[in-house]
């Protein structure tokens, strides 16, 4: 196992466990592992450390009492270090931002679990907490969340003007919602639409004039399922491009789900930018061709050839637009 360079941190995790298996008493390796989201393996070698640690002198009586196994660990002896370590303000505005950030996002987490732990961070941090200012929370629709929470409680039915992004129209949609989640500071709803019969993803800010309808939600057998790592199922997608992106464009990928081709040796022009090969994958080839096209200067698509002819006709097309002459 690699060893984290970070001493203090390492230290700080450590000195932890005696708190935490001193309050509870009897739980497992697996168990803590679960709660302090920290493996198995990593929690059984700072426990074998800490038996070996302890007040100075390190005589029989200086030392940390305890016996684990990964059935259970019992501390006989934490000499004095049994009580959880204090954040720093640094560590309390971090946790209280989160928190602040959570309580303006109705139906993400238990509402009163959230309030009720910035209230105490409040208390503790005193005039501190002043400093601490969420700048995304005002940005949120919680009027649309909140009708979208109820939908999901009551198993019902809403109705929202949706403007999609991959085809570029705005248009009625009607839906059962049946998760929501954040993803790089974005919240999206996943839902059920029968006209489709298909699962399909909205995002907050593009969803307009929501209505609650009296209609019972519809799910299919299946569920739902959301990945944390590729919520959108990127990894899905059989039809891939292939494009040389210039290199004063590879901002590009930090926004989009770009693969840089490392095996493929970057081309040079002749006016001395460096044009990297970059894999994308398609889910929508209307939107695709749309942004090929506004990114012209900085991307090249160089397959598949019917991708690549469908964006040269449209651009043709738009560009023959200039010769009509209008009355």
């Amino acid at each position: 196992m690699p060893k984290s360079s970070n001493k203090i941190s390492d230290l700080a995790r450590q000195l932890n466990l005696l708190p935490y298996f001193t309050r509870h008493k009897g739980r497992t390796v697996m168990e803590a592992a679960r709660d302090l989201g920290q493996p198995s393996s990593q929690i059984m070698e700072d426990l074998n450390r800490l038996w070996m640690c302890g007040l100075p002198g390190l005589l029989p009586g200086d030392l940390v009492e305890l016996d684990h196994s990964f059935k259970e660990v019992k501390i006989h002896n934490a000499q004095g270090m049994d009580k959880p370590l204090r954040l720093t303000p640094t560590e309390a505005g971090v946790l209280l931002l989160t928190l602040e950030s959570l309580e303006s996002l109705p139906g993400i987490a238990k509402q009163e679990a959230v309030v009720s732990a910035a209230n105490k961070l409040r208390a503790i941090m005193g005039e501190y907490s002043s400093t601490v200012f969420d700048s995304t929370g005002e940005d949120l629709d919680a009027e649309v969340l909140e009708i979208i929470r109820d939908a999901m409680d009551l198993h019902q039915q809403v109705s929202f003007q949706y403007h999609s992004h991959r085809s570029d129209n705005t248009s009625l949609r009607q839906v059962s919602p049946a998760h929501i989640f954040t993803h790089e500071g974005e919240t999206y709803i996943k839902a059920w639409e029968e006209a489709v019969n298909q699962w399909r993803t909205f995002r907050l800010d593009r969803i307009r004039s929501i209505v609650l309808l009296d209609s019972k939600a519809v799910h299919p057998a299946r569920g739902v399922s959301v990945s944390t790592d590729d919520p959108f199922e990127f990894a899905k997608s059989s039809d891939i491009a292939t494009l040389l992106l210039r290199e004063d464009a590879m901002w590009l990928g930090n926004y989009m789900a770009m693969e840089v081709d490392e095996t493929v040796e970057p081309i040079r022009d002749s006016d001395g930018f460096s044009w990297h090969t970059v894999h994308f994958p398609l889910l929508s080839r209307d939107w695709f061709v749309r942004f090929a096209i506004g990114h012209a200067e900085h991307l090249k698509v160089t397959s598949p050839e019917d991708l690549r002819k469908c964006i040269k006709q449209k651009a043709l097309s738009g560009l023959s637009a200039y010769d009509h002459h209008v009355e």
